[in-house]
This record gives structure tokens, C-alpha cells and sequence, in this order.
């Protein structure tokens, strides 16, 4: 009974059903188990029950125009309880992908514990709970992705705090590239620090800028505003003017600054909305930063390198500081691989896996958690409420 209980509370049709309800329901029910593979229910067939998952996995599928297609995957819950209430035909099929016990709970037991008063009032609220949560799963494209409210006062407290972090990491990963000793974790964080301020609040605030301004709908190509809308703050905040930036290297940190800008903006929040899996919205949060730190970490670890030895060997291309990485990552390629295939695979290993990627995702990603949570747990803290708390 008491397996039955559980399985049933973790459906959505029972899960705010009282005690005395779940034990009239699971009276009801008749223990079952499958083996792998066996299909419980067919598409198009009359549902007259549903089934109460206690242990294992099943998949629902469903052929649309000839053409069969996963819609998930379950390990709970109960399946295909709504078309058993009425009795209609299977919207889907479901097959057991591991062996699966559980209990079948009939249509015609199910109407009869609906008949009393206490048991259908609790199942209607379930019903609206999951209602609600199944309309706050959201799915907002990547570069439809709206912003957040972003108060220059959190941005700074966000981008103050981020400083140190970023210092310490690029000091790591400076010496993991040069093959140097660390010389300093903190240097002239009385300059670091006024520039990330000045950095992190240009990203933000491009992006609301440009959202409030530019209508992406109104034009032919609505999807090219918006990738334009996402790229423009990393263009835009790339540092220094046009005049000597080709010194240490345009494109290589452009192409960082734009994965960095879109990955803090639009990345995070559209993993945010796909990780929803806590009933905290910081720890939401906090995975969708964590998810978009390590895409665009791993994306921008190449540009990253490439500029970051640039900046401090202007006087090499872009071609021979590349060559340098391929060098360094041959002595990883062992010695039995012919000079041909040596290269080769140096020069994958330079480019898919080279030294300080593990620095570079870390730091990506720690930056990400602390800019968006600092800055989502302190919208709603401006100057002016600031200056009231003092006042008074």
C-alpha cells in the first residue's frame, strides 16, 4: 500500500491528494510489472486505465504524419492518466525501456473515488497545479530571449565582486599558457576594478538599450536584428579604439568579447528557462549560468588564447602564435604517430582541447554565477533605495 501511495503522490493528478484519498485510490489498483521493451499502451487504442510508475522508465511516443517522434521520457508519475478519465484513445504509445513495476488503476475505480466530494475537490487542485506548471515551463528562442531588470547599482556590486575572480583566473591561466610562475593573483585591481565596472554595466546596458529601441519584428529579416541585438554589445565593448586595436588583435578578441556578451545575456537565460528544476530561482539561476559558462568557455578558450598572446607578444601573427600552440601540444601525441599525423593531431589537440581550458571554463562559468546571481538578488536595490535607508 504504501509503494502505491507514493507512486500515486508523485503524479500530477494525485500529487495534492490527502492520505484517506490515496488509500481509496490505491484499494483500487492492481500491481503490475513489464519487461523491457513491451509496449503498455498502443496509439489510437481506448484508455481504460492509467498506470502508476513505481520503478523504471518508459518512453511515450507519437506518429504525426507517418513520422514517429519521442515526447519524454518518464520515471514517475502516472502515465497517460488524463485520456483514462474519459476513456479516449491513447494519444501516445508508451514502451518500457527498462523492466517497469508499477500499479493499474481502472476507469471505472477512477470515477468511483471521484464520485465522493473530498477526492474530486483534490484532484482538481492537483489538476490546476500542474496546469500551472506545465504553462510556466517556458521555451523563449535564444535570440528572443528578453532582459532582465538590471539596476546599475547590482551590476556594479556584481562586476566589483566578478574582478577579483577574473584576475585570479587569468593569472592562473596566463601562467598555465607561458608556462611562468603566478607573479601576482591581484594586480592593479585599483584599475581592474573601475574597468570591469565600466565593462559589465556596458554589456547590460547595451542590450536594454538596444531592446527598448530597435522593434526586431518590424523589419524583413527579424532574426537577423536580433542575432545583431546579441553580437553588437561584445563589438561594442571590445576595448580600445580601431586605431590600435589591430595590435592586439581584433578578431580574436572580438569574437571573445561577443561568445562572453551573448553567453552572459542571452545564453543564460535561455538555459535558465530549460533548467528550471528547483523551486529556487537562484539555484535556476545559478545552473543556466553555470550551462552558458561552460558552452561559451569552451567556445571562446581559442580567441581567448590567441589574444591573450597578442597582448603580451605583439610582435608575432596570429598564424605563429597559433603554430606555438600546435608546438607546445605535440609532446601530448605519442611518439608512434608518423610527423604527418603527429601534426595533425597536435593541431586538434591545440584547438578542441589545448592548455587551460579547464581554467578558462572555470573561470567562464564562475564569472557567469556571480554577475547573474549578484545581479538577480539585488534588482531591486537602486541608489535611490540605498540613499532612503541611510536618510532614514
Amino acid at each position: 500500500m504504501d509503494d502505491c501511495m507514493q507512486a500515486a503522490s508523485n503524479s500530477g493528478m494525485f500529487a495534492l491528494c490527502s492520505e484517506p484519498t490515496l488509500r481509496k485510490i490505491c484499494a483500487r489498483t492492481k500491481a503490475v510489472t513489464y519487461p523491457k521493451n513491451a509496449v503498455v499502451y498502443h496509439q489510437g487504442d481506448t484508455q481504460t486505465e492509467m498506470l502508476l510508475l513505481k520503478a523504471g522508465s518508459v518512453e511515450s511516443t507519437k506518429i504525426i504524419e507517418g513520422q514517429e517522434h519521442t515526447l519524454e521520457v518518464m520515471t514517475r508519475g502516472a502515465v497517460n492518466s488524463n485520456h483514462a478519465l474519459v476513456q479516449d484513445p491513447a494519444a501516445v504509445t508508451v514502451r518500457c525501456l527498462t523492466p517497469v513495476s508499477g500499479f493499474t488503476l481502472q476507469s471505472v475505480a477512477l470515477n468511483e473515488v471521484l464520485e465522493g466530494k473530498t477526492a474530486s475537490r483534490e484532484v482538481m487542485h492537483s489538476l490546476s497545479k500542474e496546469i500551472r506548471r506545465q504553462a510556466s515551463l517556458l521555451q523563449t528562442p535564444l535570440f528572443e530571449q528578453h532582459a532582465k531588470p538590471t539596476p546599475y547599482f547590482a551590476t556594479s556590486v556584481a562586476a566589483s565582486t566578478e574582478s577579483f575572480y577574473r584576475s585570479g583566473m587569468n593569472s592562473l591561466l596566463n601562467a598555465r599558457l607561458t608556462g611562468q610562475p603566478v607573479a601576482k593573483l591581484f594586480p592593479e585591481m585599483h584599475l581592474q576594478i573601475p574597468t570591469c565596472i565600466v565593462y559589465i554595466n556596458g554589456f547590460k546596458g547595451i542590450r536594454h538599450l538596444l531592446e527598448k529601441n530597435v522593434n526586431a519584428d518590424s523589419y524583413e529579416y527579424p532574426l537577423l536584428v536580433r542575432l545583431t541585438e546579441a553580437v553588437a554589445p561584445g563589438v561594442i565593448m571590445t576595448p580600445e579604439s580601431l586605431s590600435t586595436r589591430w595590435i592586439r588583435g581584433t578578431a580574436p578578441r572580438m569574437l571573445r568579447e561577443v561568445i562572453f556578451g551573448v553567453g552572459l545575456n542571452q545564453l543564460s537565460d535561455y538555459f535558465e528557462e530549460r533548467l528550471s528544476v528547483t523551486s529556487s530561482p537562484a539555484m535556476n539561476n545559478a545552473f543556466g549560468s553555470m550551462m552558458a559558462g561552460v558552452v561559451c568557455g569552451y567556445l571562446s578558450h581559442v580567441p581567448h588564447n590567441l589574444s591573450t598572446m597578442k597582448l603580451m607578444h605583439p610582435q608575432k601573427s596570429y598564424g605563429e602564435h597559433m603554430d606555438d600552440f600546435i608546438r607546445r601540444a605535440e609532446v601530448r601525441v605519442p611518439t608512434t604517430v608518423s610527423p604527418r599525423q603527429r601534426y595533425v593531431a597536435a593541431t586538434a589537440m591545440a584547438l578542441l582541447f589545448p592548455k587551460g581550458l579547464t581554467v578558462r571554463t572555470s573561470q567562464i562559468v564562475g564569472s557567469f554565477i556571480i554577475l547573474n546571481g549578484t545581479i538577480n538578488s539585488l534588482k531591486e536595490v537602486d541608489f535611490n533605495t540605498i540613499k532612503g535607508y541611510m536618510s532614514g
